[in-house]
């Protein structure tokens, strides 16, 4: 398939310059894909999320990254359409709003990487409505006053240790990098695997200790910390790690006293979020996949979301099996996106509301002060 599309693709190029009078791969079937019998039987992950799932996966991203992934999810953007969004091609203040995709950003490792003025191909070009959450998103992450090229979405900024790299304050607007969105992505899909990997630091210090010495008592914690020659912990602080590990379903009690002095602490296997099992999640193309799926289950027309997706069709109008006069007598009308525009806005609302709700239960980041 590789080597057809790149013959397929110079020999157009020389039909476009008038080199030859028709390109003859057209007349080359495409080798037949193996067939995968878990993907024909339906036992294969799938790549989209349902509401509730993109909900708790948003939970586990930094609070940073919320406003992207809320865009991408609620837009279908390819990662590079999203990444070089500037402000002239968002209308917030239209009825509906919408985005214009127009710039686009690559990365092409050593052969360098920037901004280019034009999508995939012709049907790229595109205009896609706003549910209500993109809208906010992109108004919390447009900096007032700032000119007409500006990137919508940009990296977090630079510091010792930070993502967008030594040298570069925290407040910079720095241009968003495909990689440095994967690393967060898994990191994300880490935080899901593992549940201990959210908690506050002395937390992940007592849970490792409980998985390394067995059932333990606070003071036997205490001890145990002190002897790996990191900073002694109180007793007080590990009772309070304790609770936080209980809270989150790591660890119990074998017996003691209601409050849990003197009683002896075991630790729990957390169990591994099904999400991972029932999805094959890589990156932020899945939530491009998402996308597609919300609108096709709100039975919003195919066609219509091929125009949403930038989806391009052959000359015989093979993506969706009509015919080309077929697809010239058929619009979308301005009921059709205000369908699309609510089946969107009704299931981020889900996600949302799902991972703020996760986040609630999450133990606060606060330093504890124990006198």
């Amino acid at each position: 398939m590789d080597c057809r599309s790149v013959v397929h693709r110079i020999l157009e190029f020389a039909e476009d310059e008038g080199a030859i009078p028709a390109n003859p791969m057209r007349k080359v079937r495409p080798p037949r894909r193996p067939v995968d019998p878990d993907r024909a039987l339906g036992q294969a992950r799938r790549r989209a999320l349902t509401p509730e799932e993109a909900g708790r996966l948003l939970a586990c991203f930094p609070l940073f990254w919320w406003d992207h992934v809320t865009c991408l999810l609620g837009t279908g953007l390819r990662f590079g359409e999203f990444a070089g969004l500037r402000r002239r091609r968002v209308h917030l203040d239209r009825t509906p709003p919408v985005l214009h995709v127009v710039d686009t950003r690559y990365q092409a490792g050593k052969f360098g990487s920037g901004f280019k003025p034009q999508p995939k191909s012709v049907a790229s070009f595109r205009s896609i409505p706003l549910a209500p959450q993109v809208v906010e998103a992109a108004r919390r992450q447009l900096p007032p006053g700032s000119g007409p090229d500006a990137l919508v979405f940009t990296g977090p900024g630079g510091g010792p240790g930070h993502p967008g790299g030594p040298g570069v304050p925290r407040s910079t607007r720095t241009v968003l990098s495909h990689s440095n969105f994967r690393r967060t992505h898994h990191g994300a899909l880490a935080r899901l695997a593992d549940p201990g990997a959210q908690l506050r630091p002395t937390a992940r210090r007592t849970l490792r200790a409980l998985r390394d010495g067995g059932p333990q008592r606070v003071d036997q914690l205490t001890a145990r910390l002190a002897a790996n020659g990191r900073r002694p912990v109180r007793p007080a602080t590990v009772a309070v790690a304790l609770q936080e590990l209980r809270a989150a379903g790591l660890a119990s009690i074998d017996h003691g006293d209601q409050d849990g002095r003197g009683a002896c602490w075991s630790v729990l296997l957390a169990a591994r979020h099904p999400l991972l099992d029932a999805v094959e999640l890589h990156g932020a193309h899945d939530f491009r996949h998402t996308f597609s799926t919300w609108l096709e289950d709100a039975g919003i027309p195919t066609r219509v979301i091929d125009e949403l997706m930038g989806h391009g069709r052959s000359r015989r109008g093979e993506l969706d099996g009509g015919s080309r006069i077929g697809l010239h007598y058929r619009h979308t009308t301005p009921e059709m996106a205000a369908r699309a525009v609510a089946a969107i806005e009704d299931r981020l609302a889900i996600v949302l509301q799902v991972a703020e709700a996760a986040l609630e239960k999450r133990p606060k980041q606060a330093t504890l002060k124990v006198f």
